[in-house]
């Protein structure tokens, strides 16, 4: 070997003529198969992302219905327990301005359990609905 270039001895022009004979060439029925492997991979790299965001959608308005029903919550207790309107007013008030939508108020004595749900951009989940409850803690004798 001289320099970088390797020098094959005995084979010249007449290794590459056998080379070019018989190199392994695509058949006929596989030519454009690539292409196929290439779409069918941009087809499932496309519908990946969209399960995703789905599922990213889903879990973001999980927590915001979680956070509309315990605010809800919370705001009817607080308003059952000083006298303020009617506690399920309040509820629908609180809920609505968390961007959810009060399905349920029931008041339970001093207790007040809410349902609210919050509509998704996802066409197979048209919402999803969190369950609050409120109320003073029992006292321990």
């Amino acid at each position: 070997m001289t320099g970088t270039v390797m020098r094959m001895d005995g084979c010249g022009r007449s290794c590459v003529a056998w080379l070019r004979r018989h190199a392994v060439r695509p058949r006929r029925e596989d030519e454009g198969s690539a292409t196929l492997v290439g779409a069918a991979l941009v087809v499932a790299a496309a519908v990946l992302i969209g399960v995703l965001a789905a599922a990213g959608n889903i879990v973001l308005r999980q927590s915001q219905a979680r956070t509309a029903a315990d605010m809800a919550a919370l705001g009817a207790a607080s308003a059952l327990w000083r006298g303020d309107g009617t506690p399920c007013a309040v509820a629908a008030w609180l809920s609505d301005a968390n961007a959810g939508n009060l399905q349920r108020c029931d008041v339970d004595g001093d207790d007040v359990s809410v349902s609210v749900h919050v509509p998704t951009d996802v066409p197979f989940v048209d919402h999803v609905t969190a369950d609050a409850r409120a109320g003073p803690r029992p006292c321990a004798n």
